[in-house]
Formats: C-alpha cells, structure tokens, sequence
C-alpha cells in the first residue's frame, strides 16, 4: 500500500488489487468487463454494530416516525479508518472502527448521547476548516451541529448550532455541504419536509388497516441556503442565491458539478412534487433549470414522490448521469445526461423497468462493487405504512434490499448476493458506503426501521481499486464539490467528490474508482472554484509531489 502526496494541494491515493502492494483479486478489465460475482456478507453482529430502531412494538406509525434513518460513513478520530454513524428515534449512535475488524460504541464518550429522539438524518463535513469531520443532525425540530474537537483515540464533539448561526425550524430531513460561491469554504442547503406536530390528522382507514397520511395532507416546507461567512459561522441567504422557489417537501438533496464548470449545482428531490435542478452562476447565484433539462419529472411527465438522489457517469461517456429512488406504484427516474446539459429518463431501455425497482425506495447510491471500472446501483427499500400487509393489496412494509450490476450496456439484478436472509426483508432508509476494513471494496451499511441496522462485507470478485483523496489549503481542505476525471488505459472514469447525497446520509470525503485490471496514468482534478482541471501523471508505487 502506498500513499502519494501533493503538496500544497495533496492528493492522496491508496492503490490495492493486482499489480500494487495492496491485497489482490481476479483481474477485470474496464474496457472488456468480464462476468464477476457481486456478494456481500452480513457482518452486523460480529463487528459488533448495536442500533435499534426504537419503532418496535408500535402500530401505527405515523409519517414522523416512519421517515427517519439516516447513515453515515466518516473518520471522526482522525485514525484513517471510516467510523459509523447512525441516526433516528433512539437519537445518535457513533461506532468507532478498530483497525477494521470490529466497531466499538463511542457515543457517549464522544458527547453525542445527547442528540434527542427526533433526529433524522446525518451530513458531515469539515465545516470550520481545522481538517477534522463536524457532524450535522438534521431533525424534526432543526438541525444541531456539532464541532469535532477530537485528539487521537479520544473522540470529542461539542453543539455548536447556535454560536454558529443555524437557528432555522420545522422538520428538516437530508442536508448537503458544496462551496456554492467559489470562496473556499463549505456552504450548506438543510431540505425540510412538511409542517407537522400535535393535533393533525395522521391516518386514514383501509378496511381494519390504520394507514399513515402522506405528504400532501400536510402544509409543504421549503428549505433554506446557509451560506458560510467565517469558518464555522453561516447567515441564512437562500432568497439572495436564487434558492427560495424550490417547491419543498424535499426528502433528498445534493450539491454537485453536474455540468464541469467548477461550481457546485444543486438537485433536490421532492416528494409529490416537481424536482428542482439549480444551476449555478459560478457566483452562488442559482437557476431552476429542471423543466428546461429535463429532470423536474417523470418519464411520463407526471410528478413523483422523489426521494433519494445520486450522481454518477454510468455511461463513462464524460457526462454525469442522475438517479432519482421514488414509491413504490412509481417507476424509479434514471436520467442519462445525452447531451451537455439535456436529460433523457431511461430507466427500462437500461434494464430497470418498474417490475425490477418496484418498493418503495429511499437510500441510493452509485457506486462500482465489483471494481470492473463501472457504477453499479444499491437501492435501500421499504414502505411507508405499517400496515399496509393488511390491505390485500400485494405490498409489504418489508422490503429487499437491492443491487443492480452494470454490465456496460444496462443493468441485471444482483439482489441475491446482498446477505440474505436479513437483507430480504428490511424497512430501508438511509444507505451509506465505504471500505471498512481497508480491501479495496466498498462496504455497505443501511438504516432500518424495523430492528437493527445492516453492515453488509463486499467479498465480491473484484478487480483493482483506488482512493483517492483531496488536500487543499482553503477551509474547504477536502476538496468536496471537486470532479476527478481518471485515465487508464481503455479511457476515462468520471467522479464528483460529494459527502452529501442518496437519503439523509453522509458519505467519506474521497473517491474510490474500480480499475478492473488496468493502472491509473493520470488524474484530472477540477478543483472547487476552477474551471479548469489541474492535471497529474501517476505511476505505480510512485510518490511525487505538485502544487497547484
């Protein structure tokens, strides 16, 4: 294993597989992808990961209760190993990782068995700049964050919600950090969902079934653009960046550059509403732009009830595609991005018609499983009525867990090596990734309402792999919101730094590209704030150092 470092602008790059001194596995080639075995092992239980949902027992749920679950993936201690976080009514859990073969509850040793029984989801980021991980809880009542003041072997967290200017209300659901403006430090957009709380109607009535309410029987909320004015500190400014006509209800967000230009984008998936897509000026000045490209609606032109959101370049044609998870009687929305800023929903022509994505789907991401130089998709399901088993309708609350292999031509459905029996039947909300144990594969861990979580081993056949992160000398130091464009051999792989997507989730602040059994030669690295990629030769076992 060897690590490459840029000074001042240090990319950082772990190579392991064929070839390297990392650990090896059966060659795939990127430019021809062989057949390969996407598994995964159910490891929960033995690397000792302990969450309930605190749901249990309970009928019937109310909307409140059956949205939260969020996830995250991010070394809070500073010991280059990816901590689990995860989220919902019993508050906060943080599972330190030790040295990948076993997790060790940190929360209350951390400061953070404080965070109250309302909390949904999880974004992280260095938001002050000193190059540690803050954490954002987004909750039924606002947000808290919390400042990582940690030493080495000894995680720390303080609230700092309101010295730090975050004092909005209402039910806020997925958050996203992006350098929206080009400054150099981390802005922020908190989505928020409906206006609930006591005295509204919760249920209606299928035969003996007490089934929750959805979103339309409650006022929508909008949510609202922080921007960053000193590290640590953010003024509410959504109306001045053009941000305050996103139609709201809003369950999944996403800061992105989507279109290459060095300026973060912005994508909100909207529950029984429009999507909106704002484009950024390069100033922090944003444009709704989702009727013009194409991704505010379905295929059939209807709205849909969106809820987790990914970017990634399935095609490997330069351009990012986009995935939008939706309820269950809805197709799930696949836009291929076919030409410089004009989408295409092409979910059946791809292999994933509405008879193969058919729960109700939250948690998403993209993401190459197997290292053969493709992004596959994970889906995480399960309904939003406890009831609904009752109905005769055909549906359950319990739902699979789903895996879809892109083979270079469209998808097939690997849902059988994701670790059943557990992983057949769950209440999915978030999904989060990351290589836990250092092997070169990606790593899954998902919420569930209905018990406890699931960390799921990838031991599928791989090919070689690499990570690679960003060092910067601005606050925002890890480089998110960057675009890394990676040449081999056969071409080129595209990929978006983001912490900050799928559903009310968080995400490591580096990239890892599969490489089949092919070398990187070079990376092209568009940095926030450029509009030009800096670019840097690569050889195995190589260390250099570049500035930018």
């Amino acid at each position: 294993m060897k690590r490459l470092c840029i000074l001042p602008a240090t990319l950082a790059l772990v190579l392991s597989g064929v070839g390297c001194r990392g650990r090896s596995g059966p060659a795939h080639s990127s430019a021809s992808p062989l057949a390969s075995t996407i598994r995964f092992r159910d490891v929960t239980e033995e690397l000792g990961v302990r969450f309930h949902a605190g749901l249990a027992g309970k009928s019937p749920l109310n909307i409140a209760e059956l949205m939260q679950g969020g996830v995250g993936w991010c070394d809070v201690d500073g010991d280059d190993r990816p901590d689990l976080i995860f989220t919902g009514r019993q508050g906060m859990a943080l599972f330190l990782n030790i040295a990948g073969k076993r997790f060790e509850d940190g929360t209350a040793a951390a400061g953070l068995d404080r965070v109250g029984a309302d909390a949904q989801g999880v974004a992280a980021a260095d938001v002050d700049g000193d190059g540690d991980t803050d954490l954002l809880v987004t909750r039924l009542s606002g947000v808290s964050l919390f400042r990582n003041e940690s030493r080495p072997g000894t995680p720390a967290f303080r609230d700092v919600t309101r010295s730090s200017g975050l004092t909005l209300g209402g039910w806020t659901t997925s958050a996203a950090f992006g350098d929206a403006d080009g400054d150099g430090d981390l802005d922020l957009y908190i989505a928020r969902y409906v206006r609930f709380g006591p005295g509204v109607p919760e249920f209606d009535r299928d035969g003996s079934a007490q089934l929750t309410l959805g979103p339309l029987a409650y006022p929508a909320l909008r949510g609202v653009y922080y921007r960053c004015d000193a590290p640590g500190r953010f003024s509410e400014a959504t109306a001045a960046a053009g941000l305050s006509g996103a139609h709201g209800q809003t369950l999944g967000a996403v800061f992105c550059d989507v279109d290459l230009d060095g300026d973060v984008d912005l994508y909100l998936a909207n529950d029984q509403a429009p999507g909106d897509y704002f484009l950024n000026d390069g100033r922090g000045r944003f444009r709704s732009v989702g009727l013009e490209n194409g991704t505010a609606l379905s295929a059939a032109g209807a709205r849909q009830a969106g809820m987790g959101v990914d970017f990634g370049d399935l095609d490997r044609d330069g351009r990012l595609d986009l995935f939008v998870t939706t309820f269950y009687h809805e197709p799930k929305s696949l836009y291929l991005q076919e030409a410089a800023g004009l989408f295409a929903e092409r979910s059946a022509q791809l292999g994933l018609p509405q008879s193969v994505l058919n729960g109700t789907a939250f948690g998403t991401a993209f993401a190459d499983l197997d290292n053969d130089g493709r992004l596959d998709l994970l889906v995480a399901n399960g309904h939003v009525q406890d009831q609904i088993d009752r109905t005769g309708r055909g549906v359950r609350f319990r739902q699979p867990l789903q895996a879809l292999r892109n083979t270079g031509s469209g998808f097939e459905n690997v849902t059988a090596g994701l670790g059943a029996p557990r992983t057949a039947a769950l209440v999915g909300r978030g999904l989060s990734l990351a290589d836990f144990d250092g092997d070169g594969k990606l790593d899954v861990a998902v919420a569930n309402l209905d018990g406890e979580p699931v960390v799921l081993k990838n031991e599928s056949s791989a090919g070689r792999s690499l990570r690679i992160r960003l060092k910067d000398r601005v606050p925002n130091r890890a480089g998110v919101g960057a675009t890394l464009r990676i040449r081999t051999q056969s071409g080129a792989q595209i990929r978006p730094l983001v912490t900050g997507r799928g559903y009310l989730s968080a995400f490591p602040a580096e990239v890892q590209v599969g490489l089949g059994s092919e070398s990187a030669k070079g990376i092209d690295v568009t940095w926030p704030g450029r509009s030009s990629p800096l670019s840097y030769p690569l050889s195995d076992g190589a260390s250099i150092t570049l500035s930018r």
